[in-house]
């Protein structure tokens, strides 16, 4: 480990939340703008909803790159060259005149800001002793899938004031503030060994990752939980304003039951003392959440909350399966921390921008395909998170027995 604070400034862990807060405002906040930004751009709801997609993929770029980029140089200086790329993506979001153009400076926004998610925990990885790490990692997550919930409300709520271009400008205006602070508050975390940027490294790098014994599996279960996660993020609006008939203000509103789901899965896990075990009841729960989901759209309850009281119990196994995943890839202790990183997180985002976006180009206009296709990445997190255990416990086992087999020595 290099440079590791025993005891972290306060103030450190505030910007690493803020950090990632605020590109997941660039995802969400929006939301219910969407109508409005189609209507004033001369183009369909579908189209604008594309752009969140547009947003994904620059997420997952992000995460390689940013990745790659940190096991060379200062995380904490590549992430305030990330929020000034995330402003110039804000003002050109807000200056746009066209779907096209909305959607690459979609791109460029994600790219820029996105790069939070590798290099906090990167700051994490290198400044706060292991000890720490689950705490700040379970916050984080809680800040990157609660504010894509709880923002649409406070969008909702500026739109009745000013435009979805202001909102866009005034993005910008806090990613340049905040890349100020940041560079200023957050320690160096530079890494110990900088390794050369190139093809060969890389590669190294990624086959090392993919080698390690718990990478896959844990990338595994942080792309599902994301696919179901994000996939209703994206629908969200069609699901609650078009199909359920909801006002801008009560799309808000609603929207923050399923957050709260999210919470309570991730702060389980943080209380807990069995942070497999917690993982394990929590994605258990969620199933259960998940059954329900598709259960009442079978039988024609057709209330909205319907909808989104199964949909909080759902999150509730992806809250947990997001910590423990992340926990899991950064106790690997990769070499290429930067790369390892880079790739887990490229696989969770663009795993959800694919899902997505096979979702949307099959056009499901009914609530119960979108149900099932929400569903069905939580009931896989059920499937490994008992076979992980089961797996576990026969492991045990076997130890036990042998070691009950080896002659004892008599001294």
């Amino acid at each position: 480990m290099s440079e590791t604070t025993v005891a972290p400034d306060p103030r450190v862990r505030v910007m690493l939340l803020v950090a990632v807060m605020v590109p997941q405002l660039g995802l969400s906040l929006l939301n219910p703008s969407i109508p409005t930004m189609a209507a004033d751009l001369g183009t369909s709801v579908s189209a604008i909803q594309l752009t969140l997609s547009g947003y994904m993929a620059g997420y997952a770029i992000s995460m390689f790159a940013a990745g790659v980029l940190a096991d060379r140089y200062d995380a904490r200086r590549l992430q305030a060259v990330g929020l000034v790329l995330f402003a110039v993506g804000g003002v050109a979001a807000a200056l746009a005149p066209n779907v096209g153009v909305l959607f690459a400076a979609r791109v460029v926004q994600a790219i820029g800001g996105t790069s939070a998610t590798v290099l906090c925990r990167l700051v994490i990885q290198r400044r706060f002793p292991s000890s720490a790490r689950m705490q700040i990692l379970t916050s984080l997550s809680i800040v990157i899938a609660a504010t894509p919930a709880l923002s649409p409300l406070v969008g909702a709520s500026l739109i009745e004031i000013t435009s979805w271009r202001v909102l866009f400008g005034v993005l910008a205006v806090i990613g340049l503030a905040l890349a100020v602070a940041f560079a200023r508050i957050v320690p160096s975390a530079r890494p110990e060994i900088p390794a050369p940027i190139g093809p060969r490294t890389v590669a190294r790098g990624i086959a090392t990752a993919l080698r390690r014994r718990g990478f896959g599996i844990n990338a595994l279960v942080i792309s599902l939980a994301w696919m179901s996660y994000f996939l209703f993020i994206e629908q969200s609006a069609y699901l609650l304003q078009d199909i359920h008939g909801l006002s801008t203000l009560d799309y808000g509103l609603v929207l923050t039951i399923p957050a709260i789901g999210y919470i309570a899965g991730s702060i389980g896990i943080r209380r807990s003392r069995s942070h497999a075990r917690a993982h394990l009841v929590g994605s258990m729960i969620g199933g259960v959440g998940a059954a329900a989901l598709v259960v009442l759209a079978i039988a024609g309850v057709g209330s909205v909350f319907a909808l989104v009281i199964p949909l909080s119990v759902t999150f509730i196994g992806v809250g947990a399966a997001i910590p423990h995943a992340q926990n899991g890839l950064i106790g690997l202790d990769l070499p290429a921390q930067g790369v390892g990183a880079g790739l887990f997180f490229f696989l969770q985002m663009a795993s959800g921008a694919v899902y997505t976006s096979v979702i949307e180009a099959l056009h499901l206009r009914t609530e119960l395909p979108i149900r099932i296709a929400i569903a069905a990445p939580a009931l896989l997190l059920v499937a490994i998170a008992v076979g992980r255990t089961v797996g576990n416990r026969a492991a045990a086992t076997a130890a036990t027995d042998v070691d009950d087999r080896r002659p004892q020595r008599v001294g």
